[in-house]
């Protein structure tokens, strides 16, 4: 008689989800958000306006102020894992803590890419500037821009200090050392306010540019600070909440308080203000001050509801606000792209459902193509196939920028002879204005029809 041995089945184990379901959430998540964020800055970008009338350049100025974009954002991401691993992420006898050096290190890829960003930005808006394909644009142009105008040394400025902090933020150890780089990294966050930017060209420069400065710092430590506070402060939440509630409070005052004072100086008064909110530029205002107020709403409910529920150690609903009040930050920041490179109008040029350009509004003796203004960038000298256009006064001994838009050869010749400049055909180039205050008469010399005045301050 033989014994059947019962068959013993194999151990069986609950399935488990596969782990690139998961891992593909929060990625995601983040491509929805970014298409999300570009998709508001391209309304904005044609509510308000911005870029060149020319059909050909339009694409490349909307690729122009996308790379704008995301230098802001991971500006916002350097600025906020630093201020992280130097505030808000606790310290034992000023070394910094595991979380702290973490977040250090998640600053120095932020930086990394602020840097590309920046550079991939400089040559767009190179290509913007001049009216031609990123694939034609001569070095010479590029050069002249990054050496001889604002928004060109701002950008050189950028690349090089994000550079720097994407090289040395992985290594921080010390809270000492972490300050310093957050203070590099404020410092590179201000450049393009104090060497570009609509406000350096305001009549009271000095209380424009530094209302813009703090404009900008206060809402990158804000904004930055609460990113850092999701991704970095999940081992002592509370504490790290709490001593980012303080700082997050008085950004949003600042924010506010400068932001409208920026208006006021940039448009030259209330009234200009006020009659300024029928133009695309107007609206842009509006959207930029209703995120304003959501998140100054949402700061509210933070410190009523979900701060206490973070303290009894429930951190959940805090997250998840938080989030939230994320996503409005960076929509709002990518209205403010929008309106940096937008034209502000000029006095009497509101109405309602008006888009006009400053120079079109002002009256039928504007040049509406003088200056070639982009927004943020400009030339001081544009010539055309029918005559030169002179953009604004220039300083005495200031470097002056011309550009050439036709295929012909012309010259830069004062009448008294105290600048003759050959600009060829297609260039970007700048010479050197006059010491002495005055007014410059010029012509061409391949043709009498093309003359003006260059106006030396």
């Amino acid at each position: 008689m033989s014994v059947r041995t019962p068959d013993v089945a194999a151990p069986q184990t609950a399935p488990t989800p596969a782990p690139s379901a998961w891992a593909r959430r929060p990625v995601l998540g983040v491509v929805a958000g970014a298409v999300a964020l570009i998709g508001v800055l391209l309304w904005a970008y044609a509510v308000g306006g911005a870029g060149p009338a020319e059909a050909s350049g339009r694409s490349t100025a909307r690729l122009a102020a996308v790379a704008t974009l995301a230098s802001r954002v991971t500006a916002v991401g350097t600025v906020g894992a630093l201020l992280a691993a130097a505030v808000l992420l606790p310290a034992t006898g000023g070394r910094l803590s595991l979380a702290a050096r973490r977040a250090s290190a998640a600053a120095g890829a932020w930086a990394a890419g602020w840097a590309v960003a920046t550079g991939i930005g400089a040559y767009l808006s190179t290509s913007v500037l001049v009216g031609v394909a990123p694939t034609s644009l001569p070095w010479t142009s590029l050069q002249v821009f990054l050496l001889d105008t604002g928004a060109g040394r701002s950008a050189l400025v950028v690349v090089v200090l994000t550079a720097l902090l994407a090289a040395t933020a992985g290594r921080c150890t010390t809270s000492a050392a972490a300050r310093v780089l957050l203070a590099g990294g404020l410092l590179a966050l201000v450049v393009p306010v104090v060497l570009s930017g609509h406000s350096t060209s305001a009549d009271d420069h000095l209380v424009a540019v530094t209302t813009l400065a703090v404009h900008v710092t206060a809402a990158t430590l804000w904004i930055g600070g609460l990113l850092a506070l999701l991704v970095h402060g999940r081992a002592e939440p509370a504490r790290a909440a709490a001593r980012f509630s303080g700082l997050a409070l008085i950004c949003f005052l600042a924010t506010a308080v400068t932001g409208v004072l920026a208006a006021g100086i940039l448009l030259g008064g209330t009234g200009e203000v006020l009659a300024a909110l029928g133009t695309g530029y107007g609206w842009l205002l509006l959207a930029k001050t209703a995120g304003l107020v959501v998140l100054g709403l949402l700061g509210w409910q933070h410190r009523r509801r979900t701060l206490p529920e973070l303290r009894a150690g429930r951190p959940g609903s805090f997250r998840r606000f938080a989030a939230v009040e994320l996503l409005v930050m960076l929509a709002t920041v990518a209205v403010a792209v929008a309106l940096a490179a937008s034209p502000p109008p000029a006095a009497g040029a509101a109405g309602p459902g008006s888009s006009a350009s400053p120079a079109a509004a002002v009256g039928p003796s504007a040049d509406p193509m003088a200056g070639h203004d982009h927004g943020e960038l400009s030339v001081g000298v544009l010539v055309d196939e029918e005559r030169f256009h002179v953009a604004a006064p220039v300083a005495a001994g200031s470097r002056v920028s011309v550009f050439n838009g036709t295929d012909q050869q012309v010259t830069i010749t004062a009448e008294d002879g105290s600048f003759d400049v050959v600009v060829p055909g297609g260039s970007l180039l700048t010479f050197q204005a006059p010491a002495d205050p005055g007014e410059y008469g010029f012509t061409s010399r391949h043709s009498p029809e093309f003359t003006d005045v260059l106006l030396v301050k």
